[in-house]
């Protein structure tokens, strides 16, 4: 059984309860309802994973993998020449979703010392 949860934590982009983040250290500023908090983040791992372990309990239906559209958050405009370029698949996504020029799937933001200090609003 035990090995069914692992398979669906893994699946979901929820991590591990012994995994340890690896990597340096990335600033990484959460806003929910007006709140600012910081939160752990690393370099190499995805936002959503950071954003998981932080707390904000993602849906993430496809486990991470850009499919369902349920990991998306919102940053400030300042921030979007900092992030990659979405490709084909997750710009696709967000058009068919309707969703601000501001959003963004937080499964497909993987984090790098150049977003260091990012600020990311959770999408309600």
């Amino acid at each position: 059984m035990a090995e069914v949860e692992t398979i669906a934590q893994q699946a979901s982009g929820e991590p591990l309860p012994d995994a340890v983040p690896q990597g340096p250290r990335i600033a990484v500023t959460l806003w929910e309802a007006g709140q600012a908090r910081a939160i752990e983040a690393h370099e190499g791992e995805s936002l959503m994973v950071a954003l998981n372990r932080a707390g904000l309990r993602l849906l993430a239906v496809c486990g991470g993998k850009g499919a369902c559209g349920t990991c998306r958050v919102a940053f400030a405009p300042e921030w979007s020449g900092h992030l990659a370029e979405p490709d084909k698949r997750e710009l696709r996504l967000l058009t068919h979703l309707k969703a601000r020029p501001d959003e963004r799937l937080s499964c497909r933001i993987l984090l790098s010392a150049a977003l260091s200090g990012l600020e990311v609003d959770a999408c309600e």
